[in-house]
């Protein structure tokens, strides 16, 4: 653990590395909203990239860590709204087997024209009602069992247009100048206006985990709140990482790219399971607040990614002058990151020390695909 007055380094990040990058991000987030004010982050070349944060009031690793901890595991959670909870989910999870059964055991039958629409009615129908009760009884049983309030929207990204714009409306009511985060991560998860389908908004690339092996965006967020604590914070931010931590990952961090062709055993074997860093991952997400989403003609656009021969990249800086975050807002969404080549000259008077990119790429097909970023490389 390396500190000096009013300034802190986090040597466990590497800024080459777009979990490392993000983790130091949600950092800062994460201590602005504790009150840090004049917060601001930079970025030394030593052996890697490395982050410090200066302008900080108490600038013990110990001290912070514990500080983090505590705002990460957000709002305590009674057992009995925990148990409220699961027992409002698995019964939605019930109404939606018994759906794709019927609708499977329909198909079967292979009914045409007036039959089938009359099957539909009969069978199919009352079950999307079924499924559409239990899925309203539970959003309001997870409203009561969660650690924050972005977690109100579900386990995953899907809500409608309609339910978007109604959190987008509570959680602007409910925010300040001095407190926006779940707004500001409302507006990084996804839009309404360009929506995959009439029924579930687009969004953002961020969202690497979308079901498969039963791992949800926001539900795997929940469960990293519940995990938080000062030991894992001072592990993710000042020890070198030692990936001792089991699944709950966001797959940020182009180590989870476990293909057969990139690793020296099964991936799949019992005694090889998936590490990684929990707390990384928690600060990560919540940078997320940083990298807002828009619609364009062309679809929803997210800060830092763009498309290059039809590949889609994640391209961040990394500066030397110390930033708020409101300035690194501004630095993320510069027009000129989005290019093959950034121009020299432009980064140079714009305090930019380096540029990284890396590729969001798709690993087998759905339902049962992964998403992963390759490693970074400097442009």
């Amino acid at each position: 653990m390396t500190s000096t007055a009013r300034n802190l380094d986090l040597p466990a990040l590497n800024g080459s590395n777009p979990l490392g990058f993000l983790a130091a991000l949600g950092t800062l987030v994460t201590l602005d909203a504790l009150g840090e004010r004049n917060a601001r982050l930079a970025w030394r070349r030593e052996s890697r990239w490395m982050p410090f944060i200066c302008g900080l009031t108490d600038s013990d690793s110990g001290s912070v860590a514990r500080k983090i901890a505590a705002d990460l595991r957000g709002a305590s959670v009674p057992h009995t709204a925990e148990h409220g909870r699961e027992k409002a989910q698995k019964k939605v999870e019930r109404a939606r087997k018994q759906l794709k059964d019927k609708a499977a055991e329909i198909k079967k039958r292979k009914l045409r024209g007036a039959a089938r629409e009359a099957a539909i009615a009969a069978e199919i129908a009352p079950l999307r009602a079924e499924v559409e009760t239990a899925r309203t009884e539970w959003l309001a049983a997870l409203r009561k069992a969660i650690h924050s309030p972005e977690l109100a929207i579900g386990k995953h990204l899907d809500c409608s247009g309609t339910e978007f714009r109604e959190h987008g409306q509570s959680f602007l009511a409910e925010s300040s100048t001095s407190d926006r985060r779940s707004i500001d991560l409302l507006a990084a998860f996804g839009c309404d206006c360009a929506p995959i389908s009439d029924e579930r908004i687009a969004a953002t690339p961020f969202c690497f985990i979308t079901g498969s092996g039963h791992q949800y965006f926001l539900d795997t967020a929940r469960q990293l709140m519940k995990r938080a604590n000062e030991e894992k914070v001072a592990e993710a931010l000042f020890s070198p990482w030692t990936y001792r931590d089991e699944k709950l990952a966001m797959r940020w961090d182009p180590i989870e790219d476990r293909r057969y062709a990139l690793m020296d055993r099964d991936p799949t074997a019992s005694d090889n399971k998936s590490r990684t860093v929990w707390m990384a991952n928690l600060l990560a997400y919540r940078a997320l607040s940083l990298f807002s989403c828009a619609p364009t003609s062309r679809g929803l656009r997210t800060t830092g990614f763009g498309e290059m021969e039809t590949a889609n990249y994640f391209t961040w800086p990394l500066w030397s002058t110390p930033l708020s975050s409101d300035c690194i807002r501004s630095v993320l969404q510069w027009p000129g990151l989005q290019v093959k080549k950034p121009d020299a000259n432009e980064t140079f008077h714009r305090g930019i020390a380096a540029v990284f990119r890396c590729r969001r790429i798709q690993v087998g097909n759905p339902p049962l695909h992964k998403i992963n970023f390759t490693p970074a490389q400097a442009v």
